[in-house]
């Protein structure tokens, strides 16, 4: 009787733990799935593909720029027009092409001193969502006490190739920044480098250059320009009729307004202050806090020709 007692106990037991490992490995699998759930539907944050993904874009070495250990960055991405793009926290240069496309192309190319910092250090983050794409150098100052400490230099050179019917936010750009096409609403802002863009068709808000600015706009259709902060000279481009109003203040330089139809508005002009009607007036143009010259002038025109014509 004790060995059919001991024979039922084992059984009892083996069956308890049977149960026991299955419940442990459905709960496994359960959250293996959840998990392969959550990862299909996170945004894209990897910076470098295991496929080499081919582009039309492309940048030679440049060993005065890049430090000693590189790597490339190359992506791509579908853009549906209207789609914001969204570029920030670079440390270089960067250039903006810009075509009658849907495919966004990226091409980064990031450097370091060595291997182990190029591996550790301000990566690149790639975000796509909805209709919004967002490239960034991620941000190593995590925390208070990381930010007692000293991070390895890194530096990054920045070729895109976008749509032209987008719209282009930058911010934190340590180098020039050149700019393409663009039809869509613009805002470069915190720019410690030169600013170059073309045809310019949407609202503009320029903010914080340390550098000179030229910047050229199609035909004028109401889009709103706003240009703050600039540390050096700004000559802005118009083609076709200029119908606008413009308004500037704390102007440390000139303001030479060489278009047709320029009517001064304000009796207390000079010093860095004008209020004037350009043609019917319209579009409003608006210019403050400059440490350099304003040149307005006809897209065929240089700033040198401007300069002449309003003395």
């Amino acid at each position: 009787m004790k060995t059919k007692s001991g024979i039922a106990l084992i059984a009892v037991v083996c069956f308890g733990l049977a149960l026991a490992a299955a419940g442990c490995n459905k709960h496994r699998r359960g959250a293996d799935n959840k998990n392969s759930a959550e990862n299909a539907s996170s945004p894209d944050t990897t910076a470098a593909s295991t496929t080499p993904v081919e582009l039309s874009i492309s940048a030679p070495s440049d060993d005065k720029v890049d430090l000693t250990e590189k790597e490339e960055v190359r992506r791509k991405f579908q853009l549906q027009p209207g789609a914001l793009v969204n570029l920030r926290n670079i440390n270089g240069k960067v250039t903006v092409e810009t075509a009658a496309t849907d495919t966004a192309e990226i091409l980064i190319i990031r450097s370091a001193k060595t291997r182990e910092d190029l591996k550790q250090y301000r990566q690149v983050k790639i975000e796509q969502e909805e209709n919004r794409l967002v490239i960034f150098i991620e941000n190593d100052r995590k925390s208070l006490f990381s930010s007692l400490g000293s991070i390895p230099e890194g530096r990054q050179r920045v070729i895109l190739k976008l749509p032209r019917k987008i719209d282009f936010e930058s911010s934190s750009i340590n180098g020039d920044l050149i700019l393409g096409e663009t039809q869509g609403r613009v805002e470069l802002r915190r720019i410690s480098g030169e600013l170059k863009a073309t045809r310019l068709s949407g609202a503009t808000e320029i903010d914080g250059v340390n550098g000179n600015v030229d910047v050229s706009f199609a035909p004028l259709k109401g889009n709103s320009i706003e240009v703050n902060g600039v540390n050096g000279n700004i000559d802005l481009h118009f083609e076709g009729e200029v119908n606008a109003d413009l308004t500037t203040w704390g102007i440390n330089g000139q303001v030479n307004a060489d278009l047709p139809g320029v009517e001064n508005r304000d009796e207390e002009s000079g010093r860095g202050r004008m209020k004037a009607r350009i043609g019917t007036g319209g579009t409003q143009i608006r210019v403050n806090g400059i440490n350099g010259n304003l040149n307005l002038m006809k897209a065929d025109k240089s700033a040198a020709a401007a300069k002449v014509a309003a003395k």
